[in-house]
């Protein structure tokens, strides 16, 4: 009898497509992981301001206080409480606020979210914090759109072109961004196209509800060079990963059924390579939100990097931690923007 052919092994299943339980368990993890990670850097903060050698309250109160005055602060701080008390009192006051004395021996309520007091500004933290955020809001959203604009189409041109002198051009120009300091670029873009030329107003803040174009105007500047030196380090990471994903077989695949380069460019390569540059972009984001120290001091605007900075000159210990936790709190939330974003776009990451 003629041989019979072997039977054909069964296919192996699919596994089922994430659906909208996978997604919310996936945020309902990130989550968890990101209340660990602000738990841990509130106490890191905590620990390093308020259990340093020197006397918080000393500090805090300021050279012209008496012996009285400083131990009202070191009462009202809570620091004659054992290092655990104080910590847990802090989170209590971030969650129901918390009762403070001033200098003077006034007693003020500090509503939730309650970062301290400042001895300094005769203020709560969180007041003070909410009183500069406007001006890093702006600058960070201008500069973070011109990082995109600029950033993301010279790594989709340069990996396009690549190995053309486009190519080269492109990445020697994003090298050069890479290599120069905010401080060097910020001070000669405001000589020459400022005081020289008067191309550009000078940098300044007006609030946006007031006049949307003196807004536009003052933060130009400030948006166009944080935003090249930011972007510089994004167009060569985007180059790099839109090279890697056009070598995966899909690509190939649709480049060999008759599909265009920029077409298989735009439809398949930049979606491949969207997860390292949106886990980027939320780092960037969550740390120009935090407070872009240098660039807030070189164009002379009052935002939260330079209200922690005038902070850390004058040893105002819980002006500090409170920038410290609000500028993590950023990062963190928009790196799990980010992670979410990821899992949306490939359904793997759900999974793993």
């Amino acid at each position: 009898p003629a041989p019979t052919a072997p039977p054909t092994p069964p296919a192996p299943p699919t596994p089922p497509e994430p659906g909208p339980a996978t997604m919310l368990s996936f945020a309902l993890r990130r989550l968890l992981q990101a209340l660990a990670v602000l738990a841990a850097v509130s106490a890191a903060a905590f620990a390093l301001f308020y259990a340093a050698p020197a006397d918080p309250a000393r500090a805090a109160c300021g050279p012209r206080c008496d012996t009285g005055q400083v131990a009202a602060v070191r009462a009202s701080m809570g620091l004659d409480q054992p290092l655990l008390t104080q910590y847990t009192d802090y989170l209590a006051g971030i969650v129901a606020g918390r009762d403070v004395q001033d200098v003077d021996g006034s007693a003020l309520h500090c509503d939730a979210p309650c970062l301290g007091y400042s001895y300094r500004l005769h203020q709560p933290v969180t007041e003070a914090l909410v009183d500069h955020l406007p001006v890093t809001v702006s600058l960070a959203a201008g500069a973070l759109a011109v990082l995109v604009l600029f950033g993301l189409g010279t790594g989709f041109v340069a990996a396009l072109r690549h190995g053309t002198r486009t190519d080269r051009l492109l990445s020697g120009f994003t090298l050069i961004g890479a290599s120069v300091q905010i401080y060097f670029l910020g001070y000669v873009a405001q000589w020459g196209l400022v005081y020289t030329t008067g191309l550009l107003p000078l940098p300044s803040y007006t609030p946006p509800a007031t006049d949307p174009a003196a807004w536009a105007g003052g933060m130009l500047l400030p948006w166009i060079v944080l935003g090249f030196v930011n972007s510089a380090v994004f167009a060569r990471l985007s180059r790099s990963q839109l090279l890697e994903t056009m070598d995966e077989e899909y690509v190939r695949t649709a480049r060999g059924k008759g599909l265009g380069r920029l077409r298989t460019h735009l439809k398949y390569t930049s979606r491949g390579a969207a997860g390292p540059l949106v886990q980027l972009l939320g780092l960037e984001a969550g740390a120009l939100l935090g407070g872009a120290v240098i660039t807030e001091t070189v164009f002379g605007l009052n935002g939260v990097g330079r209200f922690a900075t005038e902070a850390v000159e004058g040893q105002d210990l819980p002006a500090v931690v409170g920038a410290v936790l609000l500028a993590a709190c950023f990062v963190v939330l928009f790196v799990a923007l980010a992670d979410l974003v990821i899992a949306w776009l490939d359904p793997r990451i759900r999974l793993g």
